[in-house]
């Protein structure tokens, strides 16, 4: 083999390796841009979902002391349609709203566990968004019975 053949061999293979490099560079770099745009509208979105959720609860409360049980249900279906059906915790939200509905007179204790179940809520979505953002894995929600469990140790 002479030497031009060898350089030839050498700066083909040079080339080629560049663009390689070039084509997986241009690739994390698209999907990188991608998952920043996909973060950014979806961090956008729970925050005005988060605003909504405490819009709802602060209805929620100043019904119940009301007692207005057609606006509690009212503000349980908008609610309903904001949580996930599927979720034990958020059935537990819409589970104390009906207990609020039936409430004769207010009903301190009810509208307590209304209030920690969606600060709870809230707190589980925060979280979720930072771990998120930072690509990490988002920690289980807390459970309003691990909750009530934490505070009496206090």
């Amino acid at each position: 083999m002479d030497w031009a053949t060898v350089a030839t061999t050498a700066s083909a293979s040079a080339v080629l390796s560049a663009g390689i490099s070039a084509l997986v560079s241009g690739f994390v770099a698209r999907r990188n841009s991608e998952r920043a745009i996909q973060i950014e509208n979806i961090t956008k979105e729970r925050a005005k979902w988060r605003d909504k959720i405490r819009e709802l609860a602060l209805a929620v409360h100043k019904a119940a002391r009301e007692r207005n049980a057609s606006s509690l249900g009212e503000l349980r279906l908008s609610l309903s349609l904001n949580l996930n059906p599927t979720d034990p915790e958020d059935a537990g939200i819409l589970r104390v709203i009906g207990t609020l509905m039936k409430a004769e007179q207010p009903d301190e204790k009810s509208s307590q566990e209304f209030a920690d179940r969606v600060a709870l809520l809230l707190k589980h979505d925060w979280d979720r968004a930072k771990c998120e953002a930072k690509h990490r894995k988002a920690p289980p929600r807390l459970t309003y019975k691990e909750f009530e469990a934490g505070k009496a140790i206090r």
